[in-house]
């Protein structure tokens, strides 16, 4: 090292001694150590398995070497970490730089050249240390280096050489986290496919989060809903549940770290308090009459100044659509439990959960039901049979119902029937008098304080084999006319709509504004006279500007896939041309430029449909061309094993081709309506003008000749 006055030597000797009596001092994360402020490195601050050499450089390297080896620089040649050093009283972040290499086969290797660049402040800095002469060194070189001051938050750019230079590197950047920052982040809601978009801005990796918020941020039950991104990624998280608890978190990857929140809907929960109702009521359980259901809330609603918001629970009886509220009915509550005692198990009994005006109704399941019911009539009386797997009373009474309000008043004793053994499955009967017109049985559990009322009505059946014959009869009718009306809406299809209705993506070369025009009208020719929905590029420019044609000509040929069309290939002289000149990668070179590019982004897109698994993608393809401005030998042999057609002599045969698929399934029936059809093409202005436009195109091209 340089020259140093008499202060300055003896504070190096009193650093020196410092760092020789801290055990391992420059290992640990949170220790600090002494730093001399100074021109040049102390060697102090630096280790290495061999004698070396340390001194500053700030000249670029140059004068390349070859290798005579194959020999690389592995990433993990390179490491970084922060650790602390001190500075008077105070502590102060600094970067350490680990180098580790492998030097098998590189005899020749001296030393590393270190340089590094602190991105926030544009601060630049390098070493080189090299290995002393006539040191031997083993394969394996370690060197540490401590240590660059560095602010937290910010960024270093650090690139380690070889000396000599073989033309070998290794880069690395290092973000310094902030444990007083929070990272900030920006986010877009997507409500239809349940989803975030998370965005940010700047700073190291982020780990961000969708959690719901009770007394911490619980993690959601899917694995979606966790990502880790940087600066150069978005993350998309979804949930299965929209609750007014929910938020996103985002926190750095070291521990500790401070956390980003944001809960978009807290302020706002009424729309979605029926959802959180939904999620937080739990199965419900029955035992020994008594029902039982969980209430398990991911949210902890706290409005301001007041204590947390939980629901109301009561029990309820459906009846005609609505459930009607026992008022009666005691619900208790014990650990998140409501439970009722003394009620039957019945689908009709739920539970009502009320909160900020919203309402979930829990009811048992229909197959919960402990008891079933057979009903017979006879002539002067109704039997019941009743089968119950658990001890039980029951209760039946004639009732006359009342049309208007639906309550039915007795107008019989009540006859009452119990089990006989407390356990075991037990089959009651239960007689009672054959009701009138108009009159009704009710049946309920009477063992219990809260059961639901059956009601057994119509009990006049002095005709029901007649009805039965009648009904029976109305069905066979209702069949044969549901029958005959398909059959009619079929046959009528035939003869009003056209019977080779398809989705036909159109390709093409842009040869000339007179081509385009030829296009154009035979695209309406397949659009009016075969019923063809017909995908132009020329008729959805708007779209293609917003995003660009190779994504659109993606986007329709995947709806052409899906819908069972056709890709039609409109081949030319011109079209070979460009096809040649695509395939030797000279597109841009074409007299005739097509802005907007389809042809070379069809092409790009359909080479990779010929070369994988050809014989299920080449039915999806078909390709025309018109007679005089192109002949069998100008189609490539590589499009040659698709179906071709020459308009418009083959034109028959086209629509033969599209008519693979028909509403009604007779042969003859097809063939009458198709040369019905045929015979309209031969004759359709749409054809004539199509061929006006086929002969501009000839003589253009025979002037150009």
């Amino acid at each position: 090292m340089g020259s140093l006055g008499f202060m300055n030597c003896s504070l190096l000797v009193f650093l020196t001694l410092q760092l020789l009596l801290l055990p391992n001092i420059s290992q640990g994360q949170d220790s600090c150590f002494e730093e001399k402020i100074g021109v040049e490195i102390l060697k102090e601050n630096v280790y290495a398995n061999f004698k070396y050499k340390l001194k500053e450089s700030l000249i670029f390297l140059s004068n390349i070497r070859d290798l005579t080896t194959n020999w690389t620089l592995p990433p993990e040649s390179l490491n970084l970490s922060t650790v602390s050093l001190r500075e008077g009283p105070h502590c102060k972040l600094c970067i350490r730089i680990n180098i580790s290499v492998n030097a098998t086969g590189l005899t020749k290797l001296r030393g590393f050249v270190v340089r590094g660049l602190v991105l926030s402040s544009n601060t630049f800095h390098s070493f080189q240390i090299v290995k002393e002469k006539h040191i031997k060194i083993r394969d394996q070189w370690e060197v540490t280096y401590d240590c660059w001051p560095i602010a937290p938050g910010q960024a270093i750019h650090v690139t380690l050489f070889t000396v000599p230079n073989y033309g070998l590197s290794v880069s690395k950047t290092y973000h310094v986290p902030d444990h007083d920052a929070k990272p900030e982040f920006h986010y877009r809601h997507i409500a239809e496919e349940k989803t975030f978009e998370i965005f940010v801005p700047r700073g190291s990796e982020v780990d961000v989060r969708l959690c719901y918020q009770a007394h911490i941020c619980e993690d959601l039950d899917t694995s979606s809903s966790k990502w880790r991104i940087n600066t150069s990624q978005n993350a998309s998280l979804s949930y299965k549940h929209l609750l007014p608890c929910l938020c996103i978190e985002a926190f750095y990857t070291y521990p500790d770290s401070k956390r980003g929140k944001e809960c978009p809907f807290q302020e706002h929960p009424q729309p979605y308090i029926e959802e959180l109702l939904k999620v937080s009521v739990q199965k419900i359980h029955h035992h020994s009459n008594t029902m039982t259901v969980s209430y398990s809330s991911p949210c902890l609603l706290e409005p301001p100044g007041g204590p947390p918001l939980v629901p109301a629970v009561t029990v309820c009886r459906k009846q005609n659509g609505t459930c009607i509220t026992e008022n009666k009915a005691v619900v208790l509550e014990h650990d998140k439990e409501f439970y009722v005692k003394s009620i039957d198990r019945d689908h009709h009994l739920c539970f009502k959960f009320t909160l900020m005006n919203h309402t979930h109704i829990k009811c048992p399941h229909r197959r919960d039901r402990l008891w079933s019911l057979d009903l017979k009539i006879q002539l002067s009386y109704v039997q019941l049979k009743i089968s119950s797997k658990i001890p039980s009373s029951f209760s039946a009474a004639v009732c006359h119902q009342n049309q208007q309000s639906g309550d039915c008043s007795l107008q019989s004793v009540i006859y009452n029937v119990s089990t006989q053994h407390p356990g075991g499955s037990q089959n009651l009967q239960l007689s009672l008098p054959r009701p009138g017109i108009g009159d009704c049985i009710k049946l309920w559990r009477s063992d219990v304080q809260f059961s639901h009322e059956y009601l057994f009505c119509s009990f006049d059946f002095s005709h029901r084999r007649l009805g039965l014959l009648a009904l029976a009869t109305s069905f066979l009718v209702f069949t044969l006319i549901l029958i005959i009306c398909v059959i009619c809406k079929r046959i009528w299809k035939i003869f009003t709509a056209s019977l080779w209705r398809r989705t036909i993506l159109l390709v093409y070369s842009s040869d000339s504004a007179e081509y385009k025009n030829l296009i154009c009208a035979f695209a309406d020719f397949l659009h009016s006279i075969l019923g063809c929905e017909v995908i132009l590029d020329l008729w959805d420019i708007n779209t293609i500007s917003q995003i660009g044609m190779l994504p659109w000509f993606y986007q329709k040929r995947d709806l052409v896939s899906q819908r069972k069309g056709k890709i039609m290939i409109v081949w030319t002289r011109g079209s070979k041309t460009m096809y040649d000149q695509w395939k030797n990668h000279q597109i841009n070179s074409i007299g005739l430029k097509d802005s907007t590019n389809l042809f070379g982004a069809a092409m790009s897109c359909l080479e990779k449909d010929f070369e994988v698994q050809p014989e299920e993608n080449l039915e999806h393809y078909t390709m025309v061309y018109f007679e005089g401005l192109c002949e069998k030998k100008d189609i490539p042999k590589c499009f040659r094993k698709i179906s071709r057609y020459r308009l418009l002599k083959d034109i028959y045969r086209l629509v033969s081709h599209l008519q693979d698929t028909t509403c009604l399934s007779p042969p003859c029936l097809i063939k009458a309506v198709a040369k019905y059809l045929r015979k309209k093409l031969v004759s359709s202005e749409k054809r004539q003008g199509l061929l006006h436009h086929i002969e501009v195109c000839k003589k253009l091209g025979e002037d150009i000749s």
